[in-house]
């Protein structure tokens, strides 16, 4: 039976996984029940894997990481990793789906459900074809991805470098705001870099009366949020699409009192390796000069959630054959798209150590409202999986020619 009559028998298995998963998220490091659907799986279709891995960087946290490993019946020592992603999001979900979370305050905002079912799809498709690949194909179903840093994929990491390594890594993101059907390969950057920005300001609180008397953390934080945002046209190379943001301010306890404190929580975004340290340069001695306004005293808290992450490079010798492979795929084309998606996704830290690339596969629900990754009513155009999946288990195949 050809791949694509194989692809269409399971087509409906997928779909159904997907609107499984995404009836029952499961926020970062509490993926037991996301983990365990999928291990079922693997299991059904008689793929060994490897799971319950220590987290190094997280060493108290449940870890819910798989690896499960597809040995080639023909002999040749490349390895080939594809990736997907299957944690949640605190997001009480308003799309009013059939398929609803039943987990209040919890979504798939971002596609994660769509992953882990292609990529069990494309499980099924390369364990029936065993007699077709060459070598060995690692399929890595990560959780905690949302967490950003390093600690999500750490445990995966770690794992393959114990047991031999990998030769490349692939992964496909779904996106509700490009046309079903497309799919961005660009070469090089396709996903920006990012860091955390935690602020702590300290004053002199008083009374609402007297704002003479205090030393305002709200007015300095308020300064400071405009001053963060003219970083990426003054402070930052304007070649370099950037973006700093506060999206988190919290201060005071009544109408008629200034606080003595403000917290503020942000991030930033960058495409050209390096742009990290030029951007934290730039966050600090905005912070120093609005310190100084404002008679307070701002402390920059680095790294306040982890380490950063850095952009995803896709790499061109790899691209290129994937490029070539859509024009074998019906109801697939390449996107027009040839710049990069400013959202990060810890992916990197594979790609950084195995060469490979990220593919962006448009899910666009036709002639209905765009909703955006990580919106209540975040949705997908179902029928674009199996696309993926077939993207993914040809790419793979062909590898190992």
């Amino acid at each position: 039976m050809s791949i694509e009559n194989q692809l269409k028998d399971i087509e409906q298995d997928v779909i159904n996984l997907r609107r499984w998963f995404h009836m029952h998220p499961e926020v970062s490091f509490n993926e037991e029940n996301t983990s365990k659907k999928i291990q079922e799986e693997l299991d059904k279709i008689g793929i060994p894997y490897e799971s319950n891995f220590q987290n190094s960087l997280r060493p108290n946290e449940k870890e819910y990481s798989i690896i499960a490993t597809i040995e080639g019946m023909l002999s040749s020592n490349k390895k080939l990793g594809i990736r997907a992603d299957f944690d949640g999001l605190p997001i009480k979900e308003e799309t009013g789906l059939p398929f609803c979370s039943i987990n209040e305050g919890i979504m798939h905002a971002c596609g994660h459900d769509a992953h882990a079912a292609m990529l069990l799809g494309v499980a099924k498709i390369l364990w029936n074809n065993k007699d077709k690949i060459a070598g060995t194909v690692k399929l890595l179903f990560q959780a905690a991805e949302e967490v950003g840093g390093e600690s999500g994929v750490k445990p995966i990491i770690d794992e393959l470098e114990t047991t031999g390594g990998i030769d490349n890594v692939i992964g496909i993101h779904i996106w509700s705001a490009i046309p079903s059907g497309q799919i961005v390969l660009k070469n090089e950057t396709i996903f920006a870099g990012c860091g955390s920005i935690k602020y702590l300001i300290t004053g002199k609180g008083g009374h609402g009366a007297r704002p003479d008397l205090v030393h305002d953390p709200i007015k300095a934080g308020c300064d400071l949020v405009n001053n963060l945002s003219r970083i990426p046209s003054n402070f930052y190379n304007v070649l370099d699409n950037s973006v700093v943001a506060i999206c988190q301010f919290e201060s005071g306890s009544l109408g008629n009192i200034f606080p003595t404190t403000a917290k503020l929580r942000g991030g930033f975004r960058y495409f050209t390796p390096g742009g990290e340290v030029d951007l934290r340069n730039a966050i600090r001695r905005v912070a120093q000069a609005t310190e100084l306004l404002h008679n307070v005293k701002i402390e920059v808290i680095e790294n306040a959630e982890e380490e950063g992450l850095t952009p995803i490079y896709n790499t061109p010798e790899l691209i290129e054959p994937a490029r070539k492979l859509i024009e074998n795929i019906d109801g697939l084309e390449l996107s027009p798209q040839n710049t990069p998606i400013s959202a990060s996704d810890n992916f990197c830290k594979l790609i950084d150590k195995y060469p490979g690339f990220y593919a962006i596969l448009g899910a666009a629900k036709p002639d209905e409202e765009i909703y955006p990754q990580h919106n209540s009513k975040f949705d997908i155009n179902e029928k674009v999986l199996i696309k993926g999946c077939e993207f993914l288990v040809k790419y793979a195949l062909n590898y190992f020619l």
